[in-house]
């Protein structure tokens, strides 16, 4: 028979359109290092970056920028590995006096400016636009950078499925520029006070978005409502946002269909402290509807009677005696109910059940029902926090 004609080791290394696929099984640093002749570059151009994963599979930059030098080297960088897939920007904007990026389109007047930077022998600001050559970025990470104005080459990444600006001075942008990033799965921005638009303009990701953060983004603006029907979105941070609005009673179920955490600002009714004791039951069976679809919504999470409610008071007694003013989720099995607390052992109302006893109570159920029993002692018989006069007529009762 005929001997298969292989291609020769020095055929295979010398080929720019198999290297790639060889190449790829190293990271960045090794990439750079294998850089030794021409061919060699070309293919090392051609090669997709590895990425790393985390436990819960979200990938995980594998080029961390922290300090002038490697921001300097961004350029270089782009023209030896245009293929590369996740960058992260980390700094302490706190200590980076000596470290300024070049300002972007209408910027305001800078926050920065030191002495040492008024020194004309001091190092020009950086130009961070050679960004935009790595055409190829999945994952953008940016935390404590000062950035002063607009810059749309941070936004025009088709490809880019996770985006994270954390602290990052004046930076002007608005979230109409989405539709440039129409795989986005993960947008985190947190603390940009120059951030505009409106949760509407989300909804060009709203079939590929699980994760979105907007906390104290304070000009952003719309109606919680306008993220119910997005079938993937599993987290929402938006603390602070005191612009948006909405109402918790407004929940139907299936929307939030995959949600496990929430946490929304006081701006939505229901989602910051209770205004009073009668509206509770309705915000806390609107929780319910989520916390029945996703069991992680509301955990280790408490709802306070807002400090203005004329329902407050203070009878200056023992701490495991004080008014009940918290709210929290009670779960016996698969039964769900809620109950006002002072968190303290003891201290707890009697439980509001919103699922049936179970026909055929499980060993489970029997033992974190009893539990539940437990902690009720010097509020019993009271489902809501009594009065300020009944509940100094029940601490006189238990003080005998």
């Amino acid at each position: 028979g005929t001997v298969p004609n292989h291609p020769s080791v020095k055929e295979v290394l010398g080929n720019t359109y198999i290297l790639p696929n060889i190449l790829g099984f190293l990271n960045w640093k090794e990439l750079l290092q294998a850089r030794v002749c021409r061919r060699w570059r070309e293919a090392v151009r051609c090669t997709p970056v590895p990425e790393s994963r985390t436990a819960d599979s979200w990938q995980t930059p594998e080029l961390y920028v922290g300090n002038r030098e490697a921001a300097e080297a961004l350029g270089w960088l782009s023209n030896a590995l245009p293929m590369l897939t996740s960058l992260n920007f980390l700094f302490d904007i706190g200590k980076s006096k000596l470290f300024q990026v070049a300002n972007g389109e209408d910027a305001g007047p800078s926050l920065m400016v030191s002495t040492t930077l008024r020194n004309r022998n001091s190092p020009r600001p950086v130009d961070i636009s050679c960004i935009a050559n790595f055409h190829h970025l999945r994952n953008l990470a940016i935390h404590g950078l000062y950035l002063n104005g607009r810059y749309p080459f941070l936004f025009e990444f088709s490809n880019l499925r996770t985006l994270e600006f954390y602290n990052l001075g004046r930076l002007k942008w608005d979230l109409s520029i989405l539709v440039n990033m129409p795989n986005l799965e993960k947008l985190r921005c947190i603390s940009n006070h120059s951030l505009t638009g409106t949760l509407s303009d989300t909804r060009v990701l709203k079939e590929t978005l699980k994760e979105l953060g907007l906390s104290h983004c304070t000009k952003v603006d719309g109606n919680l409502k306008e993220l119910a029907d997005f079938p993937m979105l599993r987290d929402i941070s938006l603390h602070g946002c005191k612009n948006i609005v909405g109402d918790i009673r407004d929940m139907r179920p299936g929307d939030f269909q995959s949600i496990e955490s929430m946490g929304i600002p006081a701006s939505v009714w229901g989602g910051g402290d209770l205004p009073s004791i009668e509206e509770t039951p309705d915000i806390m069976h609107a929780w319910y509807i989520l916390k029945k679809q996703h069991s992680k919504v509301f955990t280790n999470m408490r709802l306070g009677l807002s400090l203005d409610s004329p329902e407050r008071y203070d009878n200056n007694v023992h701490h495991s005696r004080v008014m009940p003013s918290l709210v929290e989720f009670v779960q016996a099995g698969n039964r769900l109910g809620w109950r006002w607390t002072n968190c303290v052992f003891g201290g707890a109302c009697e439980t509001n059940w919103l699922d049936p006893k179970p026909s055929n109570p499980s060993l489970r159920y029997t033992k974190e029902l009893q539990k539940i029993y437990d902690d009720v002692t010097f509020y019993e018989g009271f489902f809501a926090p009594p009065t300020q006069e009944e509940h100094l007529q029940r601490y006189s009762e238990f003080r005998g």
